[in-house]
Protein backbone atom coordinates (compact mmCIF):
# COMPACT_ATOMS: atom_id res chain seq x y z
CA UNK A 1 0.00 0.00 0.00
CA UNK A 2 1.46 3.29 -0.97
CA UNK A 3 1.52 6.22 1.75
CA UNK A 4 -0.13 10.00 0.06
CA UNK A 5 2.27 12.44 1.81
CA UNK A 6 1.41 16.37 1.05
CA UNK A 7 4.31 18.53 1.15
CA UNK A 8 4.21 22.49 1.60
CA UNK A 9 6.08 25.05 -0.57
CA UNK A 10 5.76 28.52 0.21
CA UNK A 11 6.90 31.10 -2.36
CA UNK A 12 7.10 35.20 -1.67
CA UNK A 13 7.82 37.26 -4.40
CA UNK A 14 8.67 41.44 -4.54
CA UNK A 15 9.52 44.26 -7.00
CA UNK A 16 11.25 47.43 -5.13
CA UNK A 17 8.63 49.31 -6.83
CA UNK A 18 6.74 47.38 -3.96
CA UNK A 19 8.66 49.48 -1.26
CA UNK A 20 7.21 52.81 -0.82
CA UNK A 21 10.74 54.62 -0.82
CA UNK A 22 9.75 55.31 3.31
CA UNK A 23 10.03 52.19 3.84
CA UNK A 24 13.55 51.44 3.08
CA UNK A 25 14.96 52.28 6.26
CA UNK A 26 12.59 50.31 8.11
CA UNK A 27 13.31 47.40 5.62
CA UNK A 28 17.33 47.70 6.08
CA UNK A 29 17.05 47.41 9.74
CA UNK A 30 15.84 44.05 9.38
CA UNK A 31 18.90 43.06 8.55
CA UNK A 32 22.38 42.24 10.64
CA UNK A 33 25.49 44.59 10.64
CA UNK A 34 27.04 42.25 7.53
CA UNK A 35 23.98 42.30 5.56
CA UNK A 36 23.86 45.92 5.65
CA UNK A 37 28.06 46.38 4.97
CA UNK A 38 26.99 43.77 2.28
CA UNK A 39 24.35 46.22 1.21
CA UNK A 40 26.39 49.42 0.75
CA UNK A 41 29.09 47.76 -1.30
CA UNK A 42 26.85 47.79 -4.11
CA UNK A 43 27.43 51.08 -6.49
CA UNK A 44 24.20 51.08 -8.05
CA UNK A 45 21.02 52.12 -6.00
CA UNK A 46 19.11 49.36 -8.30
CA UNK A 47 21.31 46.79 -6.96
CA UNK A 48 21.50 47.56 -3.49
CA UNK A 49 17.66 47.74 -3.32
CA UNK A 50 17.62 44.24 -4.71
CA UNK A 51 20.12 42.81 -2.17
CA UNK A 52 18.04 44.82 0.68
CA UNK A 53 14.91 43.50 -0.35
CA UNK A 54 15.71 39.83 -1.15
CA UNK A 55 17.35 39.60 2.26
CA UNK A 56 14.57 41.70 4.38
CA UNK A 57 12.06 39.20 2.48
CA UNK A 58 13.74 36.12 3.17
CA UNK A 59 13.95 37.54 7.52
CA UNK A 60 10.18 38.04 6.93
CA UNK A 61 9.01 35.07 5.25
CA UNK A 62 11.26 32.92 7.60
CA UNK A 63 10.16 34.77 10.77
CA UNK A 64 6.47 34.22 10.01
CA UNK A 65 6.74 30.53 9.18
CA UNK A 66 8.91 29.96 12.85
CA UNK A 67 7.26 32.17 14.54
CA UNK A 68 10.32 34.52 15.97
CA UNK A 69 11.04 38.05 15.13
CA UNK A 70 13.32 38.92 11.75
CA UNK A 71 16.26 40.16 13.82
CA UNK A 72 16.50 36.82 15.93
CA UNK A 73 17.56 34.85 12.51
CA UNK A 74 21.28 33.90 12.21
CA UNK A 75 22.50 33.11 9.38
CA UNK A 76 25.85 31.28 7.99
CA UNK A 77 26.96 30.42 4.43
CA UNK A 78 28.21 26.50 3.55
CA UNK A 79 32.02 25.68 1.79
CA UNK A 80 29.97 26.12 -1.67
CA UNK A 81 28.29 29.27 -0.48
CA UNK A 82 24.69 28.12 0.20
CA UNK A 83 23.05 29.97 3.21
CA UNK A 84 22.30 28.29 6.25
CA UNK A 85 19.93 28.97 9.07
CA UNK A 86 21.54 28.25 12.64
CA UNK A 87 19.48 29.99 14.53
CA UNK A 88 17.02 29.14 16.00
CA UNK A 89 17.53 25.22 14.88
CA UNK A 90 14.21 24.22 16.41
CA UNK A 91 12.42 23.46 13.62
CA UNK A 92 14.49 22.14 10.03
CA UNK A 93 13.46 24.25 6.94
CA UNK A 94 14.99 24.38 3.51
CA UNK A 95 14.70 27.88 1.81
CA UNK A 96 16.17 29.37 -1.14
CA UNK A 97 16.62 33.08 -2.74
CA UNK A 98 17.00 34.75 -5.75
CA UNK A 99 17.13 38.76 -6.50
CA UNK A 100 17.62 40.99 -9.76
CA UNK A 101 16.79 44.76 -10.17
CA UNK A 102 13.17 43.81 -11.61
CA UNK A 103 12.36 41.56 -8.91
CA UNK A 104 13.27 38.87 -5.78
CA UNK A 105 12.09 35.38 -4.71
CA UNK A 106 11.94 33.36 -1.85
CA UNK A 107 11.07 30.06 -1.40
CA UNK A 108 10.46 27.36 1.64
CA UNK A 109 9.60 24.46 3.01
CA UNK A 110 9.72 22.10 5.85
CA UNK A 111 9.73 19.31 3.26
CA UNK A 112 11.43 19.28 0.81
CA UNK A 113 14.69 21.37 -0.37
CA UNK A 114 14.17 23.93 -2.45
CA UNK A 115 16.18 26.35 -4.74
CA UNK A 116 14.84 29.21 -6.88
CA UNK A 117 16.01 31.72 -8.96
CA UNK A 118 15.06 35.03 -11.23
CA UNK A 119 16.15 36.54 -14.12
CA UNK A 120 14.96 39.86 -15.43
CA UNK A 121 14.08 39.68 -19.06
CA UNK A 122 15.78 42.58 -21.18
CA UNK A 123 16.04 43.38 -24.97
CA UNK A 124 19.72 42.31 -25.59
CA UNK A 125 20.61 39.84 -28.10
CA UNK A 126 20.29 36.29 -26.27
CA UNK A 127 22.84 33.51 -27.17
CA UNK A 128 21.60 29.48 -26.63
CA UNK A 129 25.58 28.60 -26.87
CA UNK A 130 25.73 29.86 -23.32
CA UNK A 131 23.60 27.18 -22.16
CA UNK A 132 25.75 24.85 -24.03
CA UNK A 133 28.39 24.31 -21.15
CA UNK A 134 26.09 23.02 -18.84
CA UNK A 135 23.29 21.44 -21.05
CA UNK A 136 25.40 19.90 -24.03
CA UNK A 137 24.00 18.88 -27.20
CA UNK A 138 20.52 19.15 -25.70
CA UNK A 139 20.79 23.33 -26.05
CA UNK A 140 20.04 22.72 -29.51
CA UNK A 141 16.37 22.29 -30.04
CA UNK A 142 16.29 25.36 -26.75
CA UNK A 143 13.90 27.68 -28.40
CA UNK A 144 10.70 26.37 -27.90
CA UNK A 145 7.83 27.58 -30.89
CA UNK A 146 4.92 28.54 -27.98
CA UNK A 147 7.35 30.75 -26.11
CA UNK A 148 9.74 34.32 -27.35
CA UNK A 149 13.33 33.44 -27.45
CA UNK A 150 14.04 35.45 -24.17
CA UNK A 151 11.23 33.46 -22.68
CA UNK A 152 12.41 30.36 -23.64
CA UNK A 153 16.31 31.06 -23.07
CA UNK A 154 15.52 32.46 -19.11
CA UNK A 155 13.45 29.47 -18.74
CA UNK A 156 16.10 26.88 -19.12
CA UNK A 157 18.80 29.38 -17.53
CA UNK A 158 16.65 29.62 -14.24
CA UNK A 159 15.97 26.24 -14.29
CA UNK A 160 20.00 25.50 -14.42
CA UNK A 161 20.17 27.75 -11.59
CA UNK A 162 17.44 27.11 -9.11
CA UNK A 163 18.63 23.10 -9.49
CA UNK A 164 21.96 24.05 -8.49
CA UNK A 165 21.07 25.97 -5.35
CA UNK A 166 18.71 23.06 -4.42
CA UNK A 167 21.56 20.28 -4.78
CA UNK A 168 24.16 22.97 -3.20
CA UNK A 169 26.87 23.12 -5.54
CA UNK A 170 26.07 26.72 -7.72
CA UNK A 171 25.82 26.62 -11.37
CA UNK A 172 29.09 24.52 -12.25
CA UNK A 173 30.68 23.60 -15.35
CA UNK A 174 32.43 20.25 -13.46
CA UNK A 175 28.70 18.88 -13.27
CA UNK A 176 27.82 15.99 -15.86
CA UNK A 177 25.74 17.82 -18.64
CA UNK A 178 21.99 17.90 -17.56
CA UNK A 179 18.93 17.14 -19.04
CA UNK A 180 15.39 18.47 -18.46
CA UNK A 181 12.48 15.82 -19.79
CA UNK A 182 9.04 17.17 -19.76
CA UNK A 183 6.68 15.09 -17.42
CA UNK A 184 2.67 15.16 -17.94
CA UNK A 185 2.38 17.88 -15.64
CA UNK A 186 4.80 20.56 -17.47
CA UNK A 187 7.03 20.31 -15.04
CA UNK A 188 11.00 18.95 -15.89
CA UNK A 189 12.18 15.92 -14.53
CA UNK A 190 16.39 16.27 -13.96
CA UNK A 191 18.64 13.96 -15.86
CA UNK A 192 23.02 13.75 -15.59
CA UNK A 193 24.39 12.30 -19.21
CA UNK A 194 26.71 10.83 -16.53
CA UNK A 195 26.71 11.19 -12.84
CA UNK A 196 29.96 11.52 -10.70
CA UNK A 197 28.27 9.55 -8.08
CA UNK A 198 25.56 7.07 -6.84
CA UNK A 199 24.56 9.66 -4.69
CA UNK A 200 24.21 12.21 -7.76
CA UNK A 201 22.04 9.83 -9.10
CA UNK A 202 19.71 9.18 -6.58
CA UNK A 203 19.32 13.21 -5.74
CA UNK A 204 18.85 14.07 -9.31
CA UNK A 205 16.21 11.25 -9.85
CA UNK A 206 14.31 12.92 -6.91
CA UNK A 207 14.46 16.49 -8.97
CA UNK A 208 12.09 17.99 -10.67
CA UNK A 209 11.93 21.69 -11.84
CA UNK A 210 9.07 24.10 -12.63
CA UNK A 211 8.23 27.14 -13.75
CA UNK A 212 6.64 29.45 -11.19
CA UNK A 213 5.07 33.28 -10.94
CA UNK A 214 7.40 36.11 -10.95
CA UNK A 215 7.65 39.75 -10.25
CA UNK A 216 6.73 41.83 -13.65
CA UNK A 217 9.39 41.58 -15.96
CA UNK A 218 10.79 38.47 -14.91
CA UNK A 219 11.02 34.88 -15.24
CA UNK A 220 11.65 32.39 -12.41
CA UNK A 221 11.85 28.40 -12.00
CA UNK A 222 11.56 26.68 -8.85
CA UNK A 223 13.37 23.17 -7.84
CA UNK A 224 12.16 20.94 -5.66
CA UNK A 225 13.53 17.13 -4.88
CA UNK A 226 13.69 15.10 -1.06
CA UNK A 227 15.75 15.70 1.56
CA UNK A 228 18.95 14.12 1.82
CA UNK A 229 18.04 11.36 4.69
CA UNK A 230 14.88 10.33 2.27
CA UNK A 231 16.97 9.56 -1.22
CA UNK A 232 15.45 6.36 -3.04
CA UNK A 233 15.95 5.28 -6.48
CA UNK A 234 12.86 5.35 -7.20
CA UNK A 235 11.25 8.11 -10.03
CA UNK A 236 10.43 11.61 -9.44
CA UNK A 237 8.18 12.33 -6.35
CA UNK A 238 7.00 8.61 -6.51
CA UNK A 239 9.75 7.71 -3.56
CA UNK A 240 9.71 4.51 -1.94
CA UNK A 241 6.13 3.93 -0.72
CA UNK A 242 4.78 7.49 -1.09
CA UNK A 243 3.18 9.17 -3.52
CA UNK A 244 4.25 13.19 -2.78
CA UNK A 245 1.50 15.90 -3.52
CA UNK A 246 2.76 19.13 -4.16
CA UNK A 247 1.01 22.25 -2.42
CA UNK A 248 2.96 25.49 -3.79
CA UNK A 249 1.30 28.60 -2.02
CA UNK A 250 2.53 32.27 -3.63
CA UNK A 251 2.12 35.11 -1.40
CA UNK A 252 3.29 38.75 -2.19
CA UNK A 253 5.25 40.61 -0.25
CA UNK A 254 2.30 43.81 -0.14
CA UNK A 255 -0.44 41.73 0.59
CA UNK A 256 0.41 39.02 2.76
CA UNK A 257 3.16 40.78 5.14
CA UNK A 258 1.12 42.87 8.24
CA UNK A 259 4.75 44.86 8.07
CA UNK A 260 3.33 46.29 4.64
CA UNK A 261 0.06 46.94 5.65
CA UNK A 262 0.23 50.28 7.95
CA UNK A 263 2.10 53.21 7.56
CA UNK A 264 5.53 53.16 10.22
CA UNK A 265 4.96 55.75 12.71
Amino acid sequence: MRVKKRCDIQIWRASPNDVEHWRWREFTSLLDLAERSQAFKFRHEADRKAYVLAHGLRRLALADLLNVPPTALVFRCDKNGKPELIRPTHKPIYFSHSHTRKGVVFAASADMVVGIDAESVGTEPLDFELLRPFMGCSVLPLAEKKQSPATSFYRYWTALEAFSKAIGTGLSQAHSCIRFVPDAHGHWNVKFDDPHTPEMTSMVTQAVVMPVTSPHGCVASLAVMSPPQNFTTASSFETLGEDITLVIHEKNITEDFEFFQHPSN
